[in-house]
């Protein structure tokens, strides 16, 4: 379990309410949910957290956009600025529209859009939603859904929303991007929510998983070796050392004479990668 300067190193802004509950409920939730069973799942989780909630500081959707913004945002419903310019810095109007009939939600008329958009570390979007993570959380976020920003329920939400979108199976694939993609619908913020687990790496360490923590550019430059070197199973190089990684550092050791472990001085001089 984290402790307090670890959470505060990773989050520095969280607010000290957020803080207080992450603490007090964290550990026997990330044992209950499984987050904590390896150290990729935890890392996944703290740094999807960060990216969603800014790093614990934003707890509901912004729906205040420009009419700019929201061409650019949703090119699709409002492919010019007449078009969004009756939903420009009107949230409720812009929730009605764009989350209506969809996602369990009725239509504009039933203010669906507006009563169930995103809140909680983990966005929870849609009646949907709401429903299948507060059944699963104990909790009634269909008939209260402000529930989900309360610094008592928010992490409780956030865990049961990662289970409800199975993401620690593609944890253990060490899938970073596909994670992703389960919780946003693409791969928007892509960039940031690798900073962040860039972040978490520095303050957690990888000790126990992968031995030296590398940030995710010295993981590419590592993955790319092992691929020039003859061991495919790799993958791609996306800077995350997940199962595939760890198969091809396993054989490369094997084979090259080198002890169990994983990423150590050892194996990065093999490779060539010490300095």
């Amino acid at each position: 379990m984290l402790d307090e300067s670890q959470l505060r190193a990773i989050y520095p802004k969280a607010p000290d309410a957020h803080v207080a509950a992450f603490l007090d409920r964290g550990g026997d939730l990330f044992a209950d949910y499984g987050i904590d069973a390896t150290p990729v799942r935890l890392h996944f989780f703290l740094a999807q957290v960060g990216h969603e909630s800014g790093g614990l500081t934003i707890t509901a959707e912004n729906l205040n956009y420009s009419a700019e913004r929201l061409c650019k945002v949703w090119p699709n419903r409002f492919p010019d600025a007449d078009a969004a310019a009756p939903f420009a810095r009107n949230p409720r109007a812009l929730a009605n529209n764009v989350y209506a009939s969809r996602m369990g939600n009725g239509g504009p008329e039933t203010d669906d859009g507006w009563t169930f958009r995103g809140r909680g570390y983990i966005q929870v979007t849609g009646r949907e939603g709401y429903r299948r993570v507060g059944a699963i959380a104990a909790l009634p976020l269909e008939e209260q859904p402000d529930l989900a920003v309360e610094p008592a329920h928010a992490l409780p939400v956030a865990c049961a929303f990662w289970r409800w979108k199975g993401l620690n199976a593609i944890c253990d694939a060490g899938n970073f991007v596909s994670v992703t993609r389960r919780i946003n619908g693409g791969t928007n913020g892509l960039a940031d929510r690798r900073a962040w687990l860039d972040k978490v790496r520095r303050v957690l360490g990888t000790e126990g998983d992968t031995g030296v923590a590398l940030d995710t550019a010295d993981v590419i430059e590592l993955q790319r070796a092992l691929q020039a070197a003859g061991y495919p199973e790799v993958g791609a190089a996306d800077g995350i050392v997940g199962s595939r990684t760890l198969a091809g550092i396993t054989r490369f050791r094997h084979e090259h004479g080198l002890p169990d472990g994983a990423i150590d001085g050892a194996l990065l001089a093999a490779l060539g990668l010490a300095g």
